[in-house]
Order: C-alpha cells, then sequence, then structure tokens
C-alpha cells in the first residue's frame, strides 16, 4: 500500500468520524447547563430518595400485616407491594428534563403508558346497542 493510498485512507476515517460526530455536537449542553443539572439532580435525590424508601418501607409493612390477616392471600398483599415497592428511587437527570416520567408510586409489571382518552374506557364494558 502506497503513501497516496494510505494518508487517502487515513483522511476517509477522519472525515466519517468528523461527519458521525457532527450531530452528537449539536446536542451537547454547556459545561455550566451540565454542572446545574447534576447538581439538581444530587439535591433532587437527597430530597426524593429517602422520601421513596420511607414510602417503600412503610408499603412492604403493610402488606406483609395484609398477608398476614389474610390468611396468606398473595392478591390482597400484591397491589399495595406493587405501589409501594415498584417506582424510581432516584431521580435522573432525564427525569428533570421532562424526557422520562419520574414514577414515585409504582405500577404492575405488565403496565404500558395508555392514551388518557382511552383510560376511561378499559373495562367499562361493551358498548352500548343503539338498536334496542
Amino acid at each position: 500500500m502506497g503513501t497516496t493510498n494510505r494518508r487517502s485512507a487515513l483522511a476517509a476515517v477522519l472525515l466519517a468520524c468528523c461527519m458521525m460526530t457532527t450531530p452528537l455536537a449539536a446536542h451537547a449542553e454547556s459545561p455550566a447547563k451540565a454542572f446545574g443539572m447534576g447538581a439538581a439532580t444530587v439535591f433532587a435525590n437527597l430530597l426524593y430518595g429517602p422520601t421513596k424508601l420511607v414510602y417503600a418501607t412503610i408499603g412492604g409493612l403493610v402488606a406483609s400485616t395484609a398477608y398476614a390477616f389474610s390468611g396468606g392471600d398473595v392478591e390482597v398483599a400484591r397491589p399495595i407491594v406493587d405501589a409501594a415497592l415498584r417506582g424510581d428511587y432516584f431521580v435522573t437527570t432525564n427525569h428533570l428534563r421532562g424526557t422520562d416520567q419520574l414514577e414515585f408510586i409504582g405500577r404492575r409489571p405488565g403496565h404500558e403508558q395508555m392514551d388518557p382518552q382511552q383510560d376511561w374506557q378499559v373495562g367499562a364494558g361493551p358498548e352500548p346497542d343503539p338498536g334496542f
């Protein structure tokens, strides 16, 4: 491989690398903004983290009590466990930016975000028959 071919290959690789990083550079934030988001995340976690841990601990105790008083019925304790122990335990920068939803009260594992217009219709029963 000649010197010209090596230079051409090196130039092509450098050009490809520059082209790949250009879109990333357009979305990069300033160091001051990144520091501010990091500081806000730490402050939010100082408040949110202990609150979530207390909520989860109390929920675990209530679920255990409900399980014991129901004679070992898991279906009685499951909704309490889902609400108290699931969810987010830490705030991230994506939560503060609004790209991720912060979930304090947990949901069941199979829960998917639904359209609010359709949410009220779930379990509402069949459509009424207009030709009665």
